[in-house]
């Protein structure tokens, strides 16, 4: 719960002078690009080879909603860090670029939508999970988000960041700075995975232009507190949004970042996809059906279904068990903690085969409950009021747009307050046992004083019997908070958990989890260590010790007072890399981690191993005693399985 448990609503007011705003924009043209860069692939589909049946594919979060006390805060950061260009303050006032920050929450919570529709229908069952965030601010005062569901709890192989955006002056609208208005919509996503699965980047795979770097320090940050967690040093931290990073904090301005462009040229490099920011003019004969045809979506057509088949691409080229192996091992300690620390140790034992099989259960169960709340989510913000009024928004602001294409401003006053009027409606919850905040009669006569009256009239009964807070996400769907059963099955056994929220089910699959196995006798020695040769410390060893150091199979970590990191999977002795392993290197120094996957000994690369290092194509080098000898074959190399 916040500290307030008080949320952003719309006032009459506000959107009114909003309406004023818009009609003193200058004359010209608003228009975008056909299609994104990325193109669909309808060939193209999903493929998991993974031996984990609990993870989820794909994670979508997105902002839903501010909470009252981060209201100025996030006005002013997104006055301030525009995207687009510099916000002009001579005679803009800072009501006007409020609505248009509110209006990005507002079309991001039904814009997602469409993503998270296109991903479900390709596939599998139960694999794609919504994540609402709350935008707030930290103990320190800075801006920051939170997820409102526990859905980034399960593993997940990659998550997706996605908003729209609009230019924080609404005097720009017609001019060439990016718009979510009418028929013009400016996407913003990232795609991110666990640090394994590309570890120069820290698991950073595609970004937006303008949130690179907020993405990339995010990435950085996460990887390094995840290491801080297994430690034992602080608990795993929780992403906000790279959006909001943006916000607080602008462009950081990095240099020598490994990047690169959509294209086929440089696809092999290691480095980060960048998304050029895209301003995406939709279908202009689709947008005039939107209220008949609640089914269409021209957003799908023109990023949508792109920007799936690149979300495919990824999911295909990565290993879905390095992907979430760690996230796993968070999620089996949460039901029994030395299981988890037996996980990272990748054990074969036959005594800890039916206590992992137990976890993947309840894990499998947790996803499809909260599968089930991500389509509660999809049924009221896309197929409910809500993508009703929206659709309502959408069209008017279609037709606004396409009269000041061609006609004078002066003959929009109408047009423009309905706009605003529906989209306060929309953000703020109208009555629910309505479908059409306006009916057709009012609509028809915006022009008249008695529908003025009716609107404020409507905007305060809204006021009085809507809020937005933590009840915004039962509002888009009444749903949400319904009783859900679950089936766990394991071995030949299959038992049915009921629950109406998350914290319900969790206490309910711990409990599952308790009666059923009995809980893993730890072999875990904290003290046991693992080094590094070029380390001046010694680090931990999460797998087999013999005396005080780690053998086996198992997971090391070193850190020094430098902050460089070594992380190391595999096989041991001594206390150091020995066999089979992988290992990832990062240092504060360098902007980006280098891996090693191959033969160690002695705590080095010695034989054949593949190496990745940031804005370069992975290599296949023959190493001895950590110097590289040069190419090798690739028949010869030994990858660690997950």
């Amino acid at each position: 719960m916040n500290r307030s448990g008080r949320f952003v609503k719309l006032t009459a007011h506000g959107l009114l002078l909003a309406a004023c705003v818009l009609l003193t924009a200058c004359a010209g043209t608003a228009r975008g690009v056909k299609q994104s860069v990325y193109q669909h692939d309808e060939s193209l589909s999903v493929v998991d080879l993974s031996h984990s049946q609990a993870d989820a594919m794909v994670v979508i979060r997105y902002p839903a909603v501010v909470q009252e006390d981060a209201l100025t805060a996030y006005y002013r950061s997104f006055e301030q860090n525009a995207i687009g260009g510099q916000v002009e303050r001579s005679d803009l006032q800072p009501m006007e670029t409020d609505r248009v920050a509110q209006s990005i929450i507002a079309k991001s919570n039904y814009y997602v939508m469409s993503l998270y529709r296109e991903l479900s229908q390709g596939f599998p069952k139960d694999s794609v999970l919504l994540s609402p965030h709350v935008i707030e601010l930290d103990e320190n005062g800075r801006l920051t988000s939170r997820p409102l569901l526990a859905s980034e709890q399960i593993p997940s192989v990659v998550t997706i960041d996605f908003s729209v955006y609009s230019f924080p002056d609404p005097r720009k609208m017609m001019d060439s700075p990016p718009l979510t208005f009418g028929d013009i919509v400016t996407p913003l996503f990232t795609i991110h995975s666990n640090r394994w699965v590309q570890a120069p980047t820290n698991g950073l795979l595609l970004a937006s232009e303008p949130l690179v770097e907020a993405a990339w320090v995010l990435a950085r940050e996460e990887a390094g507190g995840q290491v801080d967690a297994l430690l034992g040093q602080n608990k795993a931290p929780v992403r906000q949004l790279d959006f909001v990073r943006y916000l607080d904090r602008g462009d950081m301005a990095f240099k020598d970042l490994p990047l690169k462009g959509p294209g086929e040229s440089r696809r092999e490099v290691v480095a980060v996809e960048v998304h050029p920011l895209e301003k995406i003019r939709l279908d202009p004969a689709t947008m005039t059906q939107l209220q008949e045809n609640p089914g269409l979506d021209p957003f799908a057509e023109e990023f949508v279904k792109g920007a799936a088949t690149r979300i495919v691409t990824a999911l295909n080229a990565a290993d879905h068990d390095r992907a979430t192996f760690f996230e796993r091992q968070a999620a089996l300690s949460e039901f029994d903690p030395n299981l988890g620390i037996a996980f990272l140790s990748r054990s074969g034992e036959e005594g800890l085969r039916a206590r992992l099989q137990m976890g993947e259960a309840l894990i499998q169960a947790e996803r499809r409950f909260l599968s089930a709340q991500s389509a509660a989510l999809y049924e009221g913000a896309y197929e409910g009021t809500y993508g009703d009024q929206m659709r309502q928004v959408l069209e008017a602001e279609f037709n606004m747009l396409e009269d000041r294409r061609d006609l004078a401003r002066t003959q929009n006053w109408t047009t423009a307050l309905a706009i605003v009027a529906m989209a306060g409606a929309a953000y703020a919850g109208s009555d629910p046992g309505s479908s059409n905040f306006f009916n057709s009669r009012t609509f028809g006569n915006m022009a008249m004083l008695t529908s003025l009256w009716a609107m404020n009239k409507a905007f305060s009964t809204n006021a009085q019997s809507k809020t937005i807070g933590e009840n915004f996400l039962v509002q888009m769907a009444p749903a949400i908070n319904r009783q859900v059963s679950v089936q766990v099955e394991w071995m030949e056994s299959t038992e049915e958990i009921t629950a109406r929220d998350f914290n319900e089910l969790r206490e309910k699959t711990l409990a599952l989890y308790q009666r059923s196995v009995r809980g893993v006798n730890s072999e875990f020695d904290p003290a046991c260590s693992f080094r590094h040769p070029a380390m001046d410390v010694a680090g931990t060893w999460f797998g087999g010790c013999d005396n005080g150091e780690g053998v086996s199979s198992g997971y090391g970590i070193v850190v020094d007072q430098q902050g460089n990191t070594i992380e190391y999977l595999g096989a041991a002795r001594d206390g150091l890399a020995e066999g089979s392993g992988a290992m990832i290197f990062r240092s504060p120094g360098q902007p980006s981690a280098v891996y090693y996957e191959g033969s160690f000994s002695a705590g080095l690369p010695h034989g054949v191993v593949w190496v990745e290092e940031g804005g370069r194509k992975p290599r296949i080098r023959t190493f001895q005693a950590g110097v590289d000898k040069g190419a090798a074959d690739v028949d010869q190399l030994q990858r660690v399985k997950f």
